[in-house]
């Protein structure tokens, strides 16, 4: 079940996912089937770390071999059917000391919940470009919907390697004259329909293996000097505005603005049911930095999350399992 962006202000959710990989999708999973109103709020169709992985073959009971992406939709499916709620947004702000917790997304949505399970994974990148933090605002952007109409009839680039990143550079070609997809790898980390509907966009031009080395500029950004990792020679590219959109290994949970108790490494510490140092707000999955990184590892945390939500929200004395 899909939810309209037109959504009451003041409906209140028993619980709110933040993230719709196997840890957020398995506890939407349990908390729908519990009976509690359930919302995922998902950065990308192929969200995660799972969603760009291009073969599984031994996730339990579900015979491959088939893409992450493809596994993540049948999990999706299964959630849905309880009732689960999907919405596409990324999150990017939290009150977790109000009554109802609220969520706010970049497009300027809030979301209210009585309880919260961050299981928004590892993604985020360590480390930036040179240029990039100088330029921040004066032509360095990480949202499209928000600064694409200041790029009208000019030359951007967009750098990424997913479909959220698609999605992104999709919505700038409305304004755009010319974005140039920069991807660092040899291939798109999207669904093969999603990449063949963006390689046919007339003001679009993919640069596969090159790698940016430094967003360049006066007051505002005049270009990116990239490295073509196949010839290993260095260009400039001339645009106006550089939209980042790249992954890494850090965990996802600048959102939480510090409210709950992390360890140095922005790793989220939680308790032995799976709750954060806030009460009512659980975290699993990948913010936890556990040392096995494993679709179905993901998914028993999340599933211990939700039981313990179910347990928070009814009051009961001791978790109760589902079968």
């Amino acid at each position: 079940m899909e939810v309209s962006l037109n959504k009451q202000p003041d409906k209140v959710y028993d619980v709110i996912i933040i993230g719709a990989g196997p840890a957020g999708t398995t506890a939407a999973i349990y908390t729908a089937r519990a009976g509690w109103k359930t919302l995922v709020l998902y950065r990308a169709e192929a969200d995660g770390a799972l969603g760009v992985t291009q073969k599984i073959e031994n996730y339990p009971g579900v015979p491959g071999p088939l893409s992450g992406y493809e596994l993540l939709k049948i999990m999706r499916e299964q959630a849905k059917s309880f009732g689960a709620e999907f919405v596409r947004g990324k999150v990017i702000a939290t009150d977790l000391n109000s009554d109802p917790k609220k969520v706010y997304t970049i497009d300027g949505r809030e979301f209210q919940g009585k309880t919260i399970i961050v299981a928004s994974g590892a993604m985020e990148r360590a480390n930036k470009f040179k240029g990039e933090e100088e330029f921040l605002g004066r032509g360095v952007s990480y949202c499209g919907v928000c600064d694409a109409a200041f790029f009208k009839d000019q030359p951007v680039a967009v750098i990424g390697d997913d479909d959220y990143a698609i999605e992104e550079a999709e919505f700038i070609a409305r304004f755009a004259s010319k974005v140039y997809f920069v991807v660092p790898g040899s291939k798109i980390k999207a669904p093969p329909e999603v990449v063949e509907h963006f390689k046919n966009m007339e003001n679009v031009e993919i640069l596969l293996r090159h790698r940016p080395i430094e967003i360049v500029g006066d007051q505002v950004v005049k270009g990116v000097k990239l490295k073509d990792l196949q010839n290993k020679q260095e260009k400039l590219l001339e645009v106006n505005g550089v939209f980042i959109f790249l992954g890494g290994t850090k965990p996802s949970v600048d959102f939480l603005m510090g409210q709950v108790e992390m360890t140095e490494g922005d790793c989220i510490v939680v308790n032995e049911e799976m709750m954060t140092s806030v009460p009512g707000v659980f975290a699993a999955g990948d913010v936890l930095c556990n040392e096995v990184k494993q679709a179905v590892v993901a998914a028993a945390m999340g599933c211990k999350a939700a039981l313990a939500v179910d347990k928070f929200l009814s009051g009961k004395k001791k978790i109760v399992p589902q079968w």
